[in-house]
């Protein structure tokens, strides 16, 4: 005879819930609008934050143009988002398939993702078409996230159907048709969660560059004439936009795909607790044949391309630049080297400081959001708007509110890091098997304890995805920051690089920002395996 085993009530009805959820948003609301009033009166004198009101004034009569300008930046975003999934699709089923792909895979695509986008994407601009170089732009804030979402997710399977296909015969391919796809939904939905934002971000982002059309161009002139309100206006469109699509996604998979994110089962393998275990050899030359796609795409820009020499560095003259110095300003490789150390401890702890802020928040958030799903709903609209605000528009603002020091810059890494981090760690959170919860709720334990014991430990590798997310947005964050506004780190060396012209130290610091990214992209890898060990749910 089974017994059924019980479980916890929950509230006092579907109408009580209704009416708390209802005054729980609505106070949360009042909280932040009453924040804004705030901060617009402290500024009031220089006007640089609008209240409310005066936004929503602005916002009415500005409706036309940013209709006009959102069906331009939306056609963008939508084509960058599909380009990304038809790419990262393949690519990550690839590296399911073949494992020693995998490191190629990742060691390109985060060397992409890591090259600042204001430098990388005026390259674009001129190697490809307008509409095209833009496209590009929109998939390259893109990719990252849904690839690392796309992995954690085609590994977060069910270890007793993947026996029964490997007893039935089945090999890699149809363990990946029968049950990897369907485990990798929820992962899915999550990075199309955090795509949609991130293609919007990136369509505004390409408009920046030369664009005459589009909410991009709409906030370049603005601040060119220097209307602080119309700005504001536009960048929380933009944000809204992005929310929307944000619910548009959640909306779909709960019509489409009502199972995704639902409790596994308890024999689910901890998320993204399986690793590819390449043999020595095979690393070796995963590691050899990285090095040559990427150093042969670099070559590529002048040889394929036909990029001017004045602006595009080879990589041997890369080489020999930081062995034997500057050949047009006659200055010593030990110049340049000083300069980029000092620069360089500087961004990384405007990096760290940052990221583990944004880390710390976003975790925490998750699991409130978990225990109190009506705050959750409230609240995640307001994480998006922030996220997608473009961070060329916010950059200054942000500096003026908090100031051009350690703060500045911490608050604007934390916008970078928070947004994907929450995202992906709430689906873990949601990954957490039906039965071990029920053993909780049976044994009279509460919500929290059953976040400590079981949630929060099958969340621990969506911890670490996220932070492969974040780490190399981290440093791009705080490089942006010491570009736009601080004078100070690696964005300060990237600045009078390129305002003097000087295309061999720019290429140098950037391809050397990009190492170091990578390193700590390994070092987080490093860490995850050295915890999952600890808590023995390693594969």
């Amino acid at each position: 005879m089974s017994v059924a085993l019980p479980r916890v009530r929950r509230g006092g009805g579907a109408t009580g819930g209704t009416l708390r959820s209802l005054a729980l948003g609505t106070a949360v609301v009042l909280v932040i609008l009453a924040v804004w009033c705030a901060v617009a009166f402290a500024f009031s004198s220089s006007g640089i934050v609008p209240y409310p009101t005066t936004l929503v004034a602005q916002l009415i009569a500005d409706a036309d143009l940013l209709l006009r300008g959102a069906s331009v930046t939306l056609q963008m975003a939508g084509s960058g988002l599909l380009a990304a999934v038809a790419v990262m699709v393949p690519l990550a089923a690839l590296c399911l398939l073949i494992p020693v792909s995998e490191p190629v895979v990742m060691r390109v695509a985060i060397v992409i993702h890591a090259i600042p986008f204001v430098a990388i994407a005026p390259i674009l601009i001129v190697a490809l078409a307008p509409d095209t170089s833009r496209i590009v732009i929109t998939a390259l804030q893109v990719y990252f996230p849904l690839l690392v979402g796309l992995l954690l997710g085609l590994r977060s399977t069910d270890s007793a159907a993947l026996d029964v296909v490997t007893a039935s015969g089945g090999r890699n391919l149809a363990r990946l048709r029968f049950v990897r796809a369907a485990s990798a939904v929820p992962q899915l939905v999550a990075g199309l969660q955090i795509a949609v934002p991130a293609a919007v971000l990136g369509a505004v982002i390409s408009e920046f560059f030369g664009a005459d059309k589009g909410l991009g161009a709409i906030i370049v002139n603005s601040q060119q004439a220097f209307l602080t309100d119309r700005t504001w206006a536009v960048a929380v469109f933009i944000g809204a936009i992005a929310a929307l699509g944000y619910g548009v996604i959640a909306l779909l998979a709960r019509v489409l795909l009502p199972w995704a994110g639902r409790g596994a089962g308890v024999g689910t393998g901890v998320a993204g607790s399986e690793t590819s275990r390449l043999p020595r050899w095979q690393a070796l030359i995963a590691a050899a044949v990285s090095l040559v796609l990427l150093v042969g795409f670099w070559q590529a820009l002048r040889s394929v391309f036909d990029l001017p020499a004045f602006f595009t560095k080879t990589p041997g003259e890369i080489v020999e630049f930081l062995v034997a110095g500057n050949p047009l300003t006659g200055e010593p490789a030990s110049a340049f080297w000083g300069a980029f150390g000092g620069g360089l401890g500087q961004t990384l702890l405007d990096a760290v400081v940052g990221f583990a802020v944004g880390t710390v928040l976003a975790v925490a958030a998750a699991v409130l959001f978990a225990a109190l799903p009506a705050l959750g709903r409230t609240l995640m609209p307001f994480a998006i708007v922030l996220r997608s605000i473009p961070l060329l528009a916010l950059t200054p603002l942000l500096m003026v509110v908090f100031g051009r020091g350690l703060l500045g810059v911490t608050v604007l890494v934390t916008l970078v890091t928070f947004f994907p981090t929450l995202v992906t760690v709430s689906a873990g959170l949601r990954s957490a098997p039906d039965g071990a919860l029920d053993v909780i709720r049976a044994s009279g334990g509460s919500s929290s304890r059953a976040a400590v014991l079981v949630r929060i430990p099958y969340a621990l590798p969506s911890i670490t995805a996220s932070a492969r997310i974040a780490v190399p947005a981290a440093i791009s964050g705080a490089t942006l920051a010491e570009w736009l506004a601080t004078g100070k780190g690696l964005g300060q060396l990237l600045t009078q690089s390129s305002i003097s012209a000087d295309y061999f130290a720019l290429w140098a610091a950037g391809v050397l920002l990009v190492v170091v990214a990578l390193v700590a992209y390994a070092a987080i890898g490093w860490l995850d395996r050295v915890v999952t060990a600890r808590l023995g749910i390693a594969a």
